[in-house]
């Protein structure tokens, strides 16, 4: 029995067939929680979302300005701003990661529909730290079994 580790290209197959395979897929990864690298994340093209609590925002650049859409995890309501490329913003965008419970960088073709991007983006990052068990949980009321006129149920 051979233990040796398997290259990517034996699992995979050739590098060229796998990313011809996956061109139009979302792809997503953890970011470290540095507001530097959020900023080199954005300017590559790429979006970042910051989940913070409940809530999960995505940041990205789209018409020449800060596009940002906010709401809760598994959500359909939410807010938007949009802000000027400036060095106030950047400095506002940059300080995020201190706010974030998790960041992560999400990569995409320009073409693609932004919202079809983080609908695919969001299912991964839910599934993920689900995985990983650092889900936010809504509040749970610990007093909900005397609900009914003080008589436990």
């Amino acid at each position: 029995m051979n233990n040796e580790p398997k290259s990517p290209s034996e699992i995979f197959g050739p590098e060229e067939e796998y990313e011809q395979k996956h061109e139009n897929d979302v792809r997503i990864g953890a970011l470290e929680k540095d507001g530097d690298q959020l900023l080199k994340v954005l300017d590559e093209g790429g979006m970042v979302a910051v989940v913070s609590g409940l809530e999960i925002m995505y940041v990205f650049i789209r018409y020449n300005q800060y596009q940002c859409f906010i709401h809760e995890l598994n959500g359909e309501e939410g807010r938007y701003k949009a802000w000027d490329i400036n060095e106030r913003n950047r400095a506002m965008l940059s300080n995020l990661d201190s706010a974030a419970d998790q960041l992560f960088e999400i990569r995409y073709k320009p073409e693609m529909n932004y919202m079809g991007v983080m609908v695919a983006a969001e299912r991964g990052i839910v599934n993920f730290m689900d995985y990983i068990g650092a889900l936010p949980v809504e509040d749970t009321d610990f007093m909900s079994w005397q609900d009914k006129e003080g008589e436990s149920t």
